[in-house]
């Protein structure tokens, strides 16, 4: 019974629930002291019920928590479970913290080991680039020793292999002042090589005279070494002149200032007692001159040979180079084109499909195509083309022909004998605002001046290329217009370049100021002059700047090699006329005069092919032509005059005069 066992339990004396209770000895002192076997047993079956009572009822408080029991048990494995992976988590990381510290360390000392081996590679580096500089340095020492022992070649050599570590080494701050000191050393052994070529004019020595010539083939100066000999043999010829009769009219006590007169005058004044020794002597010298230059000719016919076979290896390292730079898969550069070049070319596709269609209208359509290709060209070339000086005059007719053509039968209408026109007028195009050929900044249009002409060229190339099919969709007879088409207009295309780029071309140099600072050098020199004046140097500063400005304006397309090489080519031209203008300004000259005006003129070409690439100066006879004018006599120099229309008026009567 429920209730029974309940009283039961609550009859339990409390004492039995305090854990610090000893139950036997409670109840052995709970005993009276009379006590009977009777009580003894009540007693023990009182305490059995409450046993049994106690124990019915933590069986039931059991059976009633069994569930969460469960649950709890179930709980306590879990986390059982979770310690233990705790704990095989921080013995595994224990134990790989114990490998990465190995690891770090093992890791750090290789690292260290890199670093101390690239800091060793670069102050090795560091150490060989000091040592090249330390020799750059003291290179001006063995150089002087090469030039004192004359080995002309051996100094070349080494001065442009010094330059070539210079120029390795440049991005060292001493490097900067070194590279200026080799260039002007370079330029010091080539005026050293220079008077020594004037000495073999006096007494010619084979083995110096070879020197030299390796001297100048390193520099690559061949051709520029003969005109200099040549050059010096006139100068020479002159001096030994001068100075036999000058000694001779120095017997003619009765004249003074023989240093101002001219050689003709000289001449004049040598008494008929000397005339004899005067001409023994000056015979001597003069032989002795022509025998040096015999042989000169004889030392060049000797290594002809020699010569040959190097230019024979140096072709066929060139053709096999070649061979090699076809074979590379090099990426090619494509043409310069306008969207507009490209319209047309996409309207004569559409043109051809047409007369594959109608054939019978295949003529109308290449007319068509030829109308379109000569508005381009008249566009071009009114937009961009500047007559101005310098340019061949051949040229200029050719294009002024296709152009006045192009005008007559495009933009003019054709009137028939009952006043009605026989096909429509076009009107000439305008330039866009937008560009400016006159704006210094844009320098002149220099970009919008290589697109239009370029795509213009590269407009007739394709046409060249079409050549053949327009050719078979005509009629015979009417082939005739196409031969004309192509070859006054198609093929004309390439000459715009000229004057289009002459509009960049004569802003290079100032020309006033250079014909100025002619005018202010003295010509009435009566010694053979080495140093050439400082124009020149004037002169090529201006051509530099020009340089480093044009090749800074064009940002957005490719310069081409062929724009390039005719702005130069323009470039020259003018400064040849610069020079005959500047000459014929002089009023008085001696013959030493005209030799320094050689030398002035043989230093701008010297210079002038490291600044341009161009070799040989196109256009030089035309300077050369007028100072040797000045050596013909009067007979051949009217003569002559007659045979150069290229120069004009006024400098026709400076050579007359």
């Amino acid at each position: 019974n429920p209730q029974i066992d309940r009283e039961t339990i609550d009859s339990i004396n409390e004492a039995f629930f305090i854990t610090s209770t000893d139950p036997h000895q409670f109840e052995l002192e709970a005993m009276p002291d009379n006590t009977t076997m009777e009580l003894v047993e009540a007693r023990r079956e009182c305490l059995q019920r409450q046993q049994s009572a106690v124990s019915k009822k933590l069986s039931d408080v059991i059976l009633h928590n069994q569930p969460s029991y469960i649950k709890e048990l179930k709980q306590v494995q879990e986390l059982q479970k979770s310690l233990h992976n705790a704990f095989v988590i921080c013995s595994n990381g224990r134990r790989y913290e114990s490998l990465m510290s190995v690891g770090v360390r093992c890791s750090t000392a290789s690292l260290a080991l890199l670093s101390n081996q690239q800091k060793r590679q670069s102050l090795y580096t560091l150490w060989e680039a000091l040592q090249t500089i330390k020799t750059l340095q003291h290179s001006d020492v063995r150089l002087t020793e090469l030039m004192e022992e004359e080995d002309y070649a051996g100094a070349i050599q080494l001065c442009l292999e010094c330059q070539q570590a210079a120029a390795t080494y440049k991005h060292y701050h001493c490097i900067k002042d070194l590279s200026a000191k080799l260039q002007d050393t370079l330029e010091l052994i080539e005026e050293q090589i220079d008077v020594a070529l004037s000495r073999t004019c006096r007494m010619f020595d084979s083995t110096l005279y070879s020197k030299l010539q390796q001297g100048y083939q390193l520099l690559g100066k061949t051709q520029s070494a003969v005109d200099q000999l040549l050059m010096h043999y006139t100068a020479c010829i002159h001096n030994t002149a001068f100075q036999v009769l000058f000694g001779f009219a120095q017997l003619n006590k009765s004249e003074n200032n023989l240093q101002k007169k001219q050689y003709k005058d000289i001449c004049s004044l040598i008494d008929q007692d000397f005339y004899i020794p005067c001409l023994l002597e000056l015979c001597k010298g003069l032989w002795a001159i022509m025998h040096c230059y015999h042989n000169a000719s004889k030392w060049h016919k000797t290594n002809r040979d020699q010569l040959t076979s190097s230019k024979i290896a140096c072709l066929k390292t060139l053709l096999s180079s070649s061979v090699q730079s076809l074979k590379s898969p090099a990426h090619v550069q494509g043409p310069v084109l306008t969207n507009t070049a490209l319209h047309v070319l996409r309207l004569c596709g559409s043109y051809l499909k047409m007369c594959d269609v109608l054939k019978p209208i295949a003529l109308d359509v290449v007319m068509c195509m030829s109308q379109l290709f000569d508005l381009y060209f008249h566009a071009v070339y009114s937009f961009f083309s500047t007559d101005e000086v310098g340019i061949s005059r051949c040229r200029l007719d050719r294009l002024h022909s296709t152009v006045s053509h192009i005008e007559t039968t495009l933009f003019t209408a054709e009137v028939t004998g009952d006043n009605t026109m026989n096909h429509q007028q076009i009107s000439p195009p305008n330039l866009s605002p937008a560009v400016d050929l006159h704006q210094a900044s844009s320098y002149y249009g220099i970009t919008e001046r290589i697109v239009a002409t370029e795509s213009l060229v590269c407009l007739a190339s394709q046409f060249e290329l079409l050549h053949p099919n327009l050719e078979e969709m005509i009629p015979a007879l009417k082939k005739a217009f196409l031969q004309q088409f192509y070859s006054q207009t198609v093929r004309a295309a390439v000459d715009v370049r000229v004057p289009s780029y002459l509009g960049v071309a004569v802003h290079a140099i100032d020309a006033p100021t250079i014909v100025a600072k002619m005018s202010m050098v003295k010509w009435d020199v009566r010694e053979i002059m080495s140093q050439h004046n400082a124009y020149v140097d004037l002169l090529l500063n201006q051509l530099t700047n020009f340089k480093t400005t044009l090749f800074a304006a064009v940002r957005t397309v490719v310069l081409p090699e062929e724009v390039v090489k005719v702005i130069w080519h323009h470039c020259i031209a003018i400064c040849n006329q610069v020079f005959v203008e500047g000459f014929s300004n002089v009023k008085k000259c001696s013959n030493e005069g005209r030799a320094l005006m050689q030398l002035d003129y043989q230093q701008f070409l010297m210079k002038l092919e490291k600044l341009t690439n161009i070799r040989p100066i196109p256009h030089r006879e035309y300077v050369e032509l007028y100072i040797k004018a000045y050596y013909l006599t009067e007979s051949d120099l009217h003569q002559w005059v007659q045979q150069h229309a290229e120069y004009d008026h006024k400098q026709l009567t400076a050579l007359l005069s």
